[in-house]
């Protein structure tokens, strides 16, 4: 039973909106590209896993991308599988190459295409996030129950060349992953807890999860007045397009739209916050007139605050759905 599905992270949808409006020249546009693309595989990665655990046939609890607070910091596991006998914390890993480990230093190295690139040592990074959870589960009084571990590549693409046996035993490609889980669970026979209790435990996981949010300008050289102005034709997804007859039309493509301006309010939520002013839609979408920015406000139904000279649009935006045309 899934309890908590995956989840969209805020660092993918924000550096989307951000690569999407960025110039080309800008001296930090490469570098939200390419992690832009890391946070894309990364996602993609995790739901790779969804196939091979729909085939558990043994009572069970999913929580994905569960991030959970202990004492002032977070921990955040990719799968979390919760059963009345035990727990297992998946970390899933999208490379792509030939993967191998140095564990002298604890690196992962990663070889593709003749260049190498290095990494932390997931099997570390799995086993702190067990200890966490383990002090996790000691709040709620739950002591008892054995958490293993798994580190998967979810690219079939990857070669696996691992010498280290420890390793060996835990960093598996995804093929192997229902078969892994089939093994973890013959080697525990005596519940732990009850079913419903350990229901109980998942949802309650599932109440604490934070979501993380991400600001560009805290991690790049980027600020708003670097972001390219106007309303993008979704379906070119390049040209800026001009209003003709209260219509959008797309100058490349001849695509035209009654609506395409509501992403770029959604855009402008995950660029600069949730208020927005009737000046904040004329510079950002590119509305010459003051009625025309008024309208398209008041079609979206955004809470205000404050009077008319100084009014505030409150939008509110779910992360999890509202963002698709981010994602294609």
């Amino acid at each position: 039973m899934i309890v908590k599905e995956h989840e969209i992270p805020a660092k993918l949808l924000k550096l989307a909106a951000a690569h999407k409006r960025l110039f080309e020249h800008h001296p930090d546009y490469r570098q939200v590209e390419s992690e832009l693309y890391r946070e894309r595989s990364g996602y993609a990665g995790e739901l790779r896993v969804d196939y091979p655990l729909s085939k558990i046939d043994f009572p069970h609890f999913i929580l994905h991308d569960l991030r959970l607070r202990l004492f002032q910091n977070y921990f955040q596991m990719d799968t979390l599988l919760l059963t009345e006998r035990f727990a297992l914390i998946l970390e899933v890993k999208n490379f792509t190459g030939i993967i191998s480990i140095n564990p002298t230093f604890n690196q992962l190295i990663q070889t593709v295409d003749g260049e190498t690139h290095t990494y932390n040592d997931p099997v570390i990074q799995v086993e702190e996030q067990k200890q966490q959870q383990l002090q996790w589960l000691g709040f709620s009084s739950i002591h008892k129950l054995p958490i293993e571990t798994l580190v998967v590549m979810a690219n079939p693409k990857a070669t696996l060349d691992i010498t280290s046996e420890k390793h060996r035993e835990h960093i598996i490609p995804i093929s192997q992953l229902t078969q892994k889980i089939r093994d973890i669970s013959q080697k525990y026979h005596e519940p732990v807890m009850p079913v419903d209790a350990t229901s109980r435990l998942a949802h309650k996981m599932k109440d604490h999860h934070n979501f993380k949010n991400y600001n560009i300008e805290k991690n790049f050289r980027i600020h708003f007045d670097d972001y390219k102005r106007g309303i993008f034709c979704p379906n070119c997804k390049t040209s800026i397009m001009i209003r003709l007859r209260r219509r959008w039309h797309c100058r490349r493509c001849k695509f035209r739209s009654h609506d395409a301006h509501v992403d770029s309010f959604k855009d402008f939520y995950l660029l600069k916050g949730e208020e927005i002013t009737n000046r904040d839609v004329r510079d950002f979408l590119r509305v010459d007139s003051d009625n025309l920015a008024k309208y398209f406000l008041q079609q979206q139904n955004f809470e205000t605050k404050g009077n008319t000279i100084g009014r505030k649009y409150l939008m509110k935006y779910d992360m999890q759905k509202d963002f698709d045309y981010l994602l294609k």
